[in-house]
């Protein structure tokens, strides 16, 4: 099966969303989503919202995600923030720019090749074979493609930015399967002592951050194939 990038949100059905809005409802911003989690998704449910691309049909414009409010008896500022975490699990693609530390010149061959962010790069380079086909028109060495492509992989993870997304590759955490199974103690000691020797981030991460990236990571599609 293809790599993805992100998930397909016709396959996540309603009820099957209750522990990703736990998980996003410890945002404080998000608190309103770990309200009443079962009977919610049961009343989108009985207004004919099988999943998740659905709700966003509902959601799309201010004026639709009033009138559904309006029809579902649901609060406004529900919605708004249901809406935007219908966003943060199908994260922008970042500009290969954006990264530190990346070689100016490769990202000016990649462009030539109409790849200048991370899903583009991604999707053409996710396997090994796709790699070594780019470095064959590109002339960029396998192993910098390779680390183009983790940061592209790990971008995919919510609210992992391009500083935080260098910063992860650099501590090891270089896949976002291998941010899933890490132990969220370790990844900060990681993360930490990277960002204490590079300087990526000036803001501070703690621990309870890491938590949720771990348990943001377990939920994103198999990414890409290291060999």
């Amino acid at each position: 099966m293809r790599p993805q990038y992100h998930r397909n949100l016709q396959d996540i059905a309603i009820g099957d969303f209750s522990k990703e809005l736990e998980l996003a409802s410890m945002i404080p911003s998000r608190k309103n989503l770990g309200v009443d989690i079962p009977d919610r998704l049961k009343c989108l449910g009985d207004h004919g919202i099988e999943n998740l691309s659905d709700l966003l049909a509902e959601l799309k414009t201010p004026k639709k995600l009033k009138a559904f409010a309006r029809t579902t008896g649901l609060p406004e500022d529900y919605l708004v923030n249901f809406r935007r975490e219908l966003g943060s699990i199908r994260p922008k693609p970042v500009k290969l720019g954006a990264f530190p530390s990346l070689d100016a010149a490769d990202i000016m061959k990649l462009k030539e090749e109409g790849i200048t962010d991370t899903r583009q790069m991604f999707d053409n380079a996710a396997t090994g074979d796709q790699r070594r086909a780019l470095g064959s028109r590109t002339e960029i060495p396998e192993e910098r493609l390779l680390e183009i492509a983790k940061l592209s992989d790990v971008s995919r993870i919510k609210w992992v930015g391009a500083n935080f997304a260098r910063v992860l590759v650099d501590s090891g955490y270089d896949t976002a399967e291998n941010v899933a199974k890490a132990d969220h103690r370790q990844l900060y000691e990681a993360v930490i002592a990277v960002n204490e020797k590079k300087h990526y981030y000036k803001g501070k991460i703690g621990k309870n951050d890491m938590k949720l990236c771990v348990l943001a990571a377990g939920n994103v599609p198999p990414g890409i194939v290291l060999s």
